[in-house]
């Protein structure tokens, strides 16, 4: 019941003062949209969540950085027995929700049970974390309180690697087939985190993202498959805010489905949608990432030294001075970063913040 209250708290706040979601002025319908038909669809939300399903575990860990420990939710389906990897789903809640309600929403546990997954919702710090995508403080619009630790975002981002580190040292997860899906809030934070750490996921699933950065970040996932979904009626959320997104993935060819709800608003559609969750699961069961075996053939790209001269080669490593290249003809240099042109230099540095082990 507390937490309910928090809720509609956010829900007011929200109606009173929502003017920016990802990227663009929110209508003038919220503003005519009644308050208390917003709690009414919360209320009822709640109550369809709130049901109790075998198999779910409230959990917690000691976050060392934050000096605290912190909560979070895992299933862990029937037929997993300790020897076979099984795929993991981390799935992340919305603003001013947590991870014991995300992991209820209908149908995730339900498909997790019979497709073998293993799903863990992480909480992000708190319910107003945003995982990150908001920068590593917690100055802005519906972003951090007074109490909260001015490092908040960054703590936030943290908690999702911490609980993954801890989920793949207990459990046999499959690396190759780790996903990340989120609502709302968590939509934004699954955007943001997928840009961040492009390689580690087979597949991402935003609903409804709520985001506060424009979709270049897209450039750096272009290999990503992205699973995206709207309400078509989202006062929250516009629906023509998230088919801009989705026209830059078509520009950018990606491999990509867009799932616009029809009617659909921001909270039922996504939290009483077992139709919705069945076809995330479909997507991500047909994507899983390559193996990275010895064999694997790496992208082949010029670099250019401050002399002009070019090498084509495939990137091997990166330090903070030092990159180590691979030539077609197998042969390894280790040079420099400084001896490369400007724009060699701030790709490495991307493949490096690809590439890094993300925990905290």
């Amino acid at each position: 019941m507390i937490q309910t209250f928090i809720q509609i708290t956010y829900v007011i706040q929200v109606h009173r003062k929502m003017h920016l979601y990802i990227g663009h002025t929110m209508p003038d319908s919220i503003n005519k949209f009644p308050l208390w038909s917003l709690i009414a669809c919360l209320l009822l939300s709640t109550s369809a969540e709130s049901y109790s399903q075998g198999g779910i575990t409230k959990k917690k860990y000691f976050y060392d950085k934050a000096q605290k420990e912190i909560e979070y939710s895992i299933f862990v389906p029937s037929i997993y027995n300790g020897k076979t990897k099984v795929p993991l789903i981390v799935a992340l809640h919305g603003l001013g929700s947590n991870p014991h309600q995300i992991i209820r929403y209908s149908g995730l546990v339900k498909e997790a049970e019979k497709r073998g997954y293993i799903v863990v919702a992480p909480y992000g710090y708190n319910e107003r974390g945003w995982y990150g995508s908001r920068g590593k403080g917690k100055e802005g619009f519906l972003f951090g309180e007074q109490n909260d630790p001015d490092n908040l975002g960054e703590l936030s981002e943290g908690d999702v690697f911490n609980v993954l580190k801890i989920v793949r040292e207990d459990y046999q997860i499959d690396s190759n087939r780790i996903y990340l899906m989120g609502h709302s809030m968590g939509g934004g934070g699954t955007l943001y985190l997928g840009s961040k750490y492009p390689d580690l996921w087979a597949a991402i699933a935003p609903m409804a993202p709520a985001v506060f950065f424009d979709s270049s970040i897209l450039m750096k996932m272009r290999s990503l498959p992205v699973y995206i979904v709207a309400g078509e009626n989202d006062l929250l959320v516009p629906v023509g805010s998230v088919r801009r997104w989705v026209a830059q993935m078509k520009k950018l060819d990606m491999d990509y489905h867009y799932n616009e709800i029809k009617q659909g608003d921001h909270n039922l559609s996504f939290t009483n949608n077992p139709a919705m969750i069945s076809e995330i699961y479909n997507f991500f069961d047909e994507k899983q990432k390559k193996s990275s075996g010895l064999g694997q053939k790496k992208e082949l790209r010029f670099f250019t030294n401050r002399k002009g001269v070019k090498i084509r080669a495939s990137v091997e490593s990166v330090t903070s001075e030092n990159v180590t290249i691979k030539r077609e003809d197998g042969k390894r240099f280790t040079l420099p970063i400084s001896m490369l042109s400007d724009a060699d230099g701030e790709f490495l540095k991307q493949w490096k913040e690809s590439k890094r082990e993300p925990l905290n």
